[in-house]
């Protein structure tokens, strides 16, 4: 007998209206997802694929959204016709969404058990508190969340970016809905974290849970998805089975997504160049441990030993990779180096001057030549000025420039391939892929020596992540930069970094050149975290069989 889709989407059309016009998001897209298929979501930034999958529970915004023409059957009911408490009951038990960015999808006024503890609070009000905490304790464990038992009393400040993600998948899992929608929710996991993530979801498969697994992450897509529809300017341009989509794509922009996927057998960019003997940046040693304080008296009962006893060197125009599990200590490394973080034993050098006992404003000379680029460059860049401010503060300050200088601001800009009268708008006015860009060149307006790259690319999808690394690669080579680059992703570490350093708990576990690490691994650590990474066309890593 034919199987009945879980969900039918036909014919759906979404606009926002903006101040002088109105733009259609989604154009006229129809699709269906059976019981216990996971149903991969995939395009560019822009393309729609987000407005789609929050239409599944009336997440857009309205206004500025309007449903503009569609329908949405689940269990029977056209979910953009239901009342807003029958949307309540929906959200949450029958269908789940989780959010790729977990800092504004959890609560800062609310411990996390708390949190989870609310959806068990409407959807199961006849169980006990004890029974309640039980569950949140066993969710938090079964999402690799360490000492759930102490954890579920601390608030989302105190949780790593990877570690709130975790938490947003156990409150989207907990109640074993039918139908979860999950928008990027493995962007901030590493390779390991992912992995685990996906045995939950494969689960949940088995007992004919359905997702729809919004990403660009396109060797995701081929670990775990069933079928996959690719969207392009809001509307759909193809569709298939994922083994013969992949095999064979049929449209143009399929195969220039499938082509940008950095892939682990692909070659490093560049050999092994000479670079000069003295270090333009060294540690011994280093250090950076966080006291953990308890009791009355809040006495220091032990320590967090981020960064362990880490012994590193880089050159001048040499790039450094550094890779590990979230709670690694690699963030914890770049940011000491900088010194947002402070050191607590070791040695630091830049240029054979100790950065120990600086402090303070003693720091602003050495952050002219060592600057970072984030993760996510909408909470980095100040919503509140334009960018020829935001590119000419720090010169100025520094005595590069002694005003606010358009023809400076355009230059840096051109340097990243924008055009110089983007200087006159606000970040929001930005792609994900162009903001990243602006923070780019904000970093280069110092012209430092050195730029800490701390998860640069990893939220960008596939084809402007792409851009950004030959971005990356042509200013290292145009202006003999060093780059600290700091990531999860072991295939984009290879194509980039001439060194790299594998850490666990702190610690360096194993480092070499990134071909000898990748191919040839020595710590078991390392062979952990290679076996994790999806890799697009090798049958023997697909998770996903026939729902």
């Amino acid at each position: 007998m034919e199987q009945k889709p879980i969900l039918s989407v036909k014919n759906l059309s979404v606009t926002f209206q903006t101040d002088d016009r109105f733009v259609r998001a989604v154009d006229d897209v129809s699709f269906d997802v059976y019981p216990g298929e996971v149903l991969g979501l995939v395009g560019e930034s822009g393309s729609g694929k987000t407005v789609t999958g929050m239409s599944m529970l009336r997440l857009n915004p309205s206004p500025p959204a309007t449903y503009a023409g569609g329908e949405i059957w689940f269990e029977g009911r056209d979910v953009l016709t239901l009342r807003p408490e029958e949307l309540r009951t929906l959200r949450g038990s029958r269908i789940s969404a989780i959010f790729q960015e977990p800092m504004t999808a959890l609560s800062p006024l609310k411990t996390v058990g708390d949190q989870l503890k609310e959806l068990l609070d409407i959807h199961r009000a006849d169980w006990t508190r004890k029974e309640k905490e039980a569950f949140v304790i066993e969710w938090l464990d079964k999402v690799g969340i360490p000492e759930p038992e102490a954890r579920r009393h601390q608030y989302p400040f105190q949780f790593s970016g990877g570690m709130r993600q975790r938490v947003t998948i156990a409150m989207a899992l907990m109640l074993e809905p039918k139908l979860v929608i999950a928008d990027e929710p493995t962007t901030a996991l590493d390779v390991t974290l992912q992995a685990q993530v996906f045995d939950l979801m494969m689960k949940m498969k088995s007992e004919k849970t359905s997702l729809i697994f919004i990403t660009h992450d396109m060797g995701v897509v081929w670990e775990l998805c069933d079928r996959v529809l690719v969207m392009k300017d809001a509307k759909l341009v193809e569709e298939g089975e994922i083994v013969s989509l992949f095999e064979a794509p049929k449209e143009e922009y399929t195969r220039k997504l499938l082509n940008a996927v950095p892939r682990l057998q692909d070659p490093p960019v560049r050999g092994l160049p000479e670079f000069p003997e003295e270090p333009l940046v060294q540690t011994r040693d280093l250090c950076t441990w966080f006291p953990v304080k308890g009791g009355v008296l809040s006495r220091t009962r032990g320590y967090v030993k981020a960064v362990d006893q880490v012994t590193m060197q880089i050159r001048a125009g040499e790039t450094l990779g550094v890779v590990g599990e979230s709670g690694s200590g690699k963030s914890t490394l770049g940011r000491t180096l900088i010194g947002l973080e402070k050191a607590t034993g070791g040695e630091m050098f830049f240029q054979g001057a100790s950065l120990n006992d600086l402090r303070g404003k003693d720091w602003q000379p050495i952050r002219r030549e060592m600057q970072m680029i984030f993760q996510d460059p909408y909470s980095s860049l100040n919503g509140r000025l334009k960018i020829l401010d935001l590119l000419t503060e720090a010169p100025k300050l520094h005595g590069i420039i002694d005003k606010k200088d358009p023809d400076y601001a355009a230059n840096c800009l051109k340097e990243v391939g924008l055009t110089p009268e983007m200087m006159y708008r606000y970040p929001h006015e930005f792609s994900g892929g162009q903001r990243q860009r602006i923070c780019i060149a904000r970093a280069l307006a110092l012209r430092p020596k050195l730029i800490i790259c701390d998860e640069a690319v990893s939220a960008l999808d596939v084809t402007i992540q792409a851009q950004i690394l030959e971005l990356l690669i042509e200013l290292r080579e145009r202006h003999g930069l060093a780059y600290l680059f700091i990531s999860h992703d072991l295939s984009v570490v290879k194509r980039l970094c001439d060194h790299v350093l594998v850490m666990r708990r702190g610690q360096v576990v194993e480092q070499g050149s990134p071909t000898r690490v990748i191919e040839q691994p020595e710590h078991e650590y390392t062979r952990k975290l290679l076996a994790a990474v999806p890799v697009p066309g090798d049958l023997s890593k697909r998770r996903s069989g026939p729902a």
